[in-house]
């Protein structure tokens, strides 16, 4: 167990003012809640915004309401590798999880593999001048486009911040009755073809705990310009439970705890208990879904400020590690990404497994925040056994298998980029 200084692999500050603003916003009630909704819907431009208790909560709602949409379709389209949270909305839902494999040099769909699935059908033959295609190519075709139809909705996912390509997603899937629900939940604040991650779907949620683009240690967001959805969302989350007192204690209790003890000098304290599991990753369906707090609206004065703010931290941190990987030649390094973006972590890929495990062991022993991603691709997580389709998904557990993530925090100190360059350049080579 280390004790001393220890970087957090992600961390979003919390302060004293924001916790005052939090307790303020106790007493105003649902006036602070109408005022960070507003901001939100003037921030990103749409007509509808839901604030709930979880990035998780938030998707479980959203799908909620498209099934009540659609009652004939109930699949749901997931990257291969990506937060375990998401899958555990789809079946906290109700729903059935199928899977697409992803881009090898970025996190995207792998949308070859999608217009395999949704493209057009493969052009006739032409035999004696007439045309023929095989009947066993027609039934197949024919029993795929019936499976597809059973497609509620896709969740093209932005992860660590990198935004994905949600036009031409559509341009692929043009079936009226499959959702584009944007897994935005570690991407507020950035843009693609200089619209904002999260209103390029038809629905759209953030997640506000620890850690993200901006946090209130618990909390999501659903946006939407669609009023058939809005609608339903409405029907839904007015049935939703407040938190009681002893919850929203607790949610002081972490505020203060996070302000204090995500500084690298204390952080050692909560990465050493081990009942908090910090930096694992866990699939749990049983999470609650309730309206977000006043306390949580109240930490948010002034979020539009700090969100910049953070980004442009991270911006500079995320350039520093490029600038370092490319001139270091590190294996890895074609992740890194673009340079306008402010990444929550810089994802680098090491296939050499003992290099890897180095890697982590030697970070961990220096408190310098090198952590893995998720353990695993979505297809093997233990309690979806038997509950997805058959497929390989080789990029999926490539990414599972290789990637690694830096620090781009304000915590980063220029001390411990050099301490984690040597390292780097140490272990890899």
């Amino acid at each position: 167990m280390r004790i001393g200084r220890t970087l957090p692999p992600a961390a979003t500050p919390i302060d004293v003012g924001a916790i005052a603003s939090g307790l303020c916003g106790l007493f105003r009630g649902q006036q602070e809640l109408d005022r960070f909704e507003l901001e939100l819907k003037e921030y990103f431009g749409v007509r509808h915004c839901f604030l709930v208790s979880s990035g998780k909560a938030a998707l479980t709602l959203i799908l909620h309401a498209l099934k009540e949409l659609s009652p004939d379709r109930d699949e749901v389209l997931l990257p291969a590798f990506t937060c375990f949270s998401v899958p555990s909305s789809v079946v906290r839902a109700g729903l059935r999880i199928r899977l697409c494999d992803q881009q090898p040099d970025n996190f995207d769909f792998a949308f070859a593999q999608l217009n395999a699935l949704f493209g057009t059908p493969p052009a006739q033959a032409v035999v004696n001048g007439a045309s023929h295609r095989p009947v066993q190519a027609d039934e197949a075709a024919a029993g795929s486009r019936k499976a597809l139809k059973r497609i509620l909705a896709v969740v093209p996912t932005h992860l660590f911040g990198y935004p994905a390509d949600v036009a031409k997603l559509r341009e692929l899937i043009r079936d009226p009755g499959v959702a584009f629900v944007e897994d935005a939940a570690q991407a507020m604040g950035e843009t693609r073809a200089e619209r904002k991650v999260g209103t390029l779907g038809d629905v759209s949620f953030f997640s506000l705990a620890r850690g993200k683009a901006f946090s209130v240690v618990e909390g999501g967001v659903i946006l939407t310009d669609r009023n058939d959805l809005a609608e339903a969302l409405n029907r839904l989350t007015d049935k939703l439970p407040r938190y009681g007192l002893l919850p929203r204690l607790k949610l002081i209790f972490m505020a203060t705890a996070l302000m204090l003890l995500m500084h690298p000098w204390l952080f050692w304290i909560p990465r050493s208990i081990p009942f908090l599991r910090l930096g694992e990753t866990l699939f749990e369906t049983d999470f609650p879904i309730l309206k977000l707090s006043s306390f949580q609206a109240g930490l948010t004065r002034n979020w539009q400020q700090k969100l910049e703010k953070l980004r442009e931290i991270r911006k500079r941190k995320v350039n520093r590690w490029i600038d370092i990987l490319e001139a270091g030649g590190n294996d890895g390094s074609d992740l890194a990404g673009s340079r306008s973006l402010g990444l929550l972590r810089l994802p680098l890929r090491v296939s050499d497994e003992k290099k890897r495990a180095a890697l982590l062991r030697e970070s961990a022993r220096m408190g310098l925040g090198i952590m893995p991603v998720y353990p695993t691709s979505i297809d093997a997580i233990p309690e979806l056994r038997g509950m997805i389709k058959g497929g390989q998904f080789p990029v999926a557990e490539s990414y599972a298998r290789e990637l690694v993530t830096l620090p781009t925090h304000g915590y980063l100190t220029e001390n411990d980029v050099t301490k984690l360059s040597r390292l780097i350049s140490r272990v890899l080579g």
